[in-house]
């Protein structure tokens, strides 16, 4: 890739996914926390886990909300290629002028599915499930090389083809 990229690989524990029943807007019910709106009716809340009783009364019976981030891996790819990086084994156009800050992609990278949050002209945060982040791993060393790709040591990895 001609233009640097760095990518930082670690646990997304934090993230709470809140599903409402009706048409209603999560940050109209909810304020102060980082959210993705990932589907029509369904948000993810990043860095939310401490405040789930506060959540639960924000919502009371207008929805539900249930820690995903145990299985979540957060992928943060920095840099002005990462746009480039995206659509190497990928099935869509990051280049797309429409695709910017606050943008969120569910589409799916070398095999795996993952949902993609834009959060600055060059940055953007990508959430796979932990069981195939060594596979995008794997992908991005290739890649990229394997001195920008770093992964936090609280992510268990098994190398790529093991039992």
């Amino acid at each position: 890739m001609a233009d640097r990229v760095t990518i930082a690989v670690a646990p997304a524990g934090d993230v709470i996914a809140l599903d409402l029943w009706s048409d209603a807007d999560a940050t109209t019910l909810i304020g102060g926390i980082a959210m993705l709106k990932v589907e029509p009716r369904r948000w993810w809340l990043l860095g939310a886990a401490d405040r789930g009783a506060e959540l639960e009364a924000a919502i009371a019976d207008r929805g539900a909300l249930a820690p995903i981030g145990g299985g979540l891996v957060r992928a943060t790819i920095t840099g002005p290629g990462w746009r480039g990086l995206l659509m190497v084994a990928g099935l869509f156009d990051a280049e797309d002028p429409g695709f910017g800050p606050g943008a969120v992609a569910a589409t799916v990278l070398h095999h795996v599915a993952v949902r993609i949050a834009v959060t600055g002209e060059d940055r953007c945060d990508v959430y796979c499930a932990a069981s195939y982040a060594p596979a995008l791993i794997d992908l991005w060393r290739n890649a990229i090389g394997a001195d920008s790709v770093s992964v936090s040591p609280a992510l268990p990895m098994a190398p790529i083809g093991s039992t």
